[in-house]
């Protein structure tokens, strides 16, 4: 399970990276010319810049990402949980700004496909964990031996 644990690390620090970087960008440069996005994206949704996607994004994949990475190196118990979320974040994200510009590119569906994986990750990583957890309460560690009887005196 180390390895699940690894790659959803890796996957969960590329996505963060990007999302800081990306937000950061559309946040200080509404127009969105910083990172190459025309503005005629933008045309015909509700959105005038790119800056509310900017904080959007800051916190739903840059900000929980940097909490779900913590949690996974600290092993707290619903990390695996937080992967999934992440995941599902990530491909909401992704399906609304496709509805929303009504147009896609490679880069949604690199994300999609790293949603899934975050999803998929997680959800093995929850199984593991309940199956480990079963079996220690099927099979409880056996008590330790008292070694009480070495201290016994003989007559």
């Amino acid at each position: 399970m180390k390895t699940a644990r690894q790659l959803s690390v890796a996957i969960l620090v590329f996505v963060c990276m990007v999302s800081l970087y990306g937000s950061y960008h559309m946040i200080t440069d509404p127009t969105g010319s910083s990172l190459g996005f025309p503005s005629y994206l933008l045309n015909g949704t509700f959105l005038s810049s790119y800056a509310i996607t900017g904080w959007i994004l800051l916190f739903t994949m840059g900000l929980f990402g940097i909490i779900t990475i913590i949690s996974v190196l600290k092993k707290i118990s619903i990390y695996s949980i937080l992967i999934m979320l992440q995941g599902l974040i990530i491909c909401i994200f992704v399906i609304v700004e496709i509805i929303l510009i009504s147009e896609t590119f490679i880069i949604q569906y690199v994300f999609l496909i790293i949603g899934i994986a975050l999803i998929g990750l997680g959800f093995l990583q929850n199984q593991r964990k309940i199956a480990v957890e079963s079996e220690k309460k099927n099979h409880p560690a056996p008590a330790p031996k008292s070694h009480h009887h070495k201290h016994r005196k003989h007559k």
